[in-house]
C-alpha cells in the first residue's frame, strides 16, 4: 500500500507538506478547499485514495479553531472513503500550553483538541510540544519530535567559547540535548511567572557568560517576554553575541521588535508557523520525512 501526502489548508502547511512529499519522493494530493460566505470551510479530497496510506499534514497554526477544524474535516473525509491508518503531521499544535488547570473553573484544553483529533487519526507526529506528557490524551500512538539539534545543524555554530542556556529549569533538558550536539556547557535562568498578570521576573544562576556566544533554546517564544528579559539580563553579565533557538515562532504583536532590540543577533526556527520577516527559518520537512520513512 502506498504512501501519499495530503496538504492542510493554510500555507504553513502547504510548504511543509510539500517538503515532506519531495523529500520522500511520493506523490501529494492537494485538497479542494474553499470559504463559504457564512465562513464555513468545504473541503474535498480529490485523489483516489482508499488504497492509499495517507499522510495528512496541517499545522494547528492561527486562527487555530479554523485550523482544528479542517483538519477534522479532512479526517472525516478519509473516514467516508474507508481509509485506514490515517497519520496526522500536525508540527504546531494548538492549545498546548493550557495543559492543566492553573485556575478553578478553567479547561485542560489541549486534552479537548486531542481527544477531537484522535477521533479521525491513528497516529500523531508533532513538533515539540508544549509538554509532551499531555500527548497522553490523543489515546494512540504518537511522536513528539525535538528539532533543536537538527536546526543547529542546519546552522553552523562556531563550538569554542559557547554556552546553551534555557530560559528556565523546566526548559533544561532542550539545552542539554543541544550542548551534548555542541560539547559546550549548559545552565537555565531562574524565571517566575504571575499567574494572574503575566509579569514575569528572572534571576540568575552562577553563570559565567562574559565574553562567550550563548544559544538560548526554548519551545515557543509567544510575546517575546521570557526570552527579551533573558537577552538583556545576559547582556548584563557581559555576554557576546545572543542566538536564540526555538521550536515555534509565534511571536504575537510587536514581539520581534523587541526580541531584536534586547541585543539578540539572530533567531532560529522551525517552519512551524507562518513565516515573518527577521527570522531565520529551518525547513522541518525533511526531519519529518526522516522519521516517516524509517518508523
Amino acid at each position: 500500500m502506498s504512501q501519499i501526502v495530503i496538504s492542510g489548508t493554510n500555507e504553513t502547511s502547504k510548504e511543509i507538506a510539500f517538503s515532506i512529499a519531495k523529500s520522500m519522493s511520493i506523490n501529494i494530493c492537494k485538497p479542494v478547499y474553499k470559504i463559504f460566505p457564512d465562513g464555513e470551510s468545504y473541503i474535498r479530497i480529490p485523489c483516489d485514495i482508499k488504497n492509499a496510506k495517507p499522510i495528512v499534514v496541517q499545522s494547528l497554526i492561527p486562527p487555530q479553531d479554523k485550523s482544528i477544524i479542517e483538519a477534522v474535516l479532512i479526517g472525516d473525509a478519509l473516514q467516508e472513503v474507508g481509509v485506514k491508518d490515517p497519520v496526522l503531521v500536525s508540527p504546531y499544535v494548538a492549545y498546548a500550553r493550557q495543559d492543566r488547570i492553573f485556575l478553578q473553573g478553567e479547561p485542560i484544553s489541549i486534552r479537548s483538541v486531542l481527544k477531537i483529533l484522535s477521533n479521525y487519526y491513528n497516529k500523531l507526529l508533532t513538533i515539540e510540544i508544549h509538554k509532551e506528557e499531555s500527548l497522553k490524551y490523543f489515546g494512540k500512538d504518537y511522536v513528539n519530535i525535538k528539532p533543536y539539534v537538527y536546526i543547529a545543524k542546519n546552522i553552523g555554530f562556531n563550538k569554542s567559547k559557547i554556552v546553551v542556556l534555557s530560559p528556565d529549569e523546566g526548559a533544561l533538558e532542550r539545552a542539554k540535548m543541544l550542548s551534548d550536539y555542541l560539547q559546550c556547557e549548559y545552565d537555565y535562568l531562574v524565571k517566575n511567572r504571575d499567574r494572574v498578570t503575566g509579569e514575569i521576573t528572572m534571576q540568575t544562576k552562577e553563570l559565567d557568560v562574559k565574553g562567550r556566544d550563548v544559544i538560548i533554546v526554548d519551545d515557543i517564544i509567544s510575546t517575546g517576554g521570557t526570552i527579551t528579559k533573558a537577552a538583556e539580563l545576559l547582556k548584563k553579565l557581559g555576554a557576546n553575541k545572543i542566538f536564540v533557538i526555538v521550536a515555534h515562532a509565534m511571536l504575537l504583536g510587536n514581539a520581534l521588535d523587541k526580541l531584536l532590540t534586547s541585543g539578540i543577533n539572530k533567531i532560529y526556527s522551525a517552519n512551524t508557523l507562518p513565516r515573518k520577516e527577521g527570522i531565520d527559518y529551518v525547513d522541518i520537512g525533511p526531519l519529518l520525512a526522516d522519521y516517516l520513512l524509517n518508523h
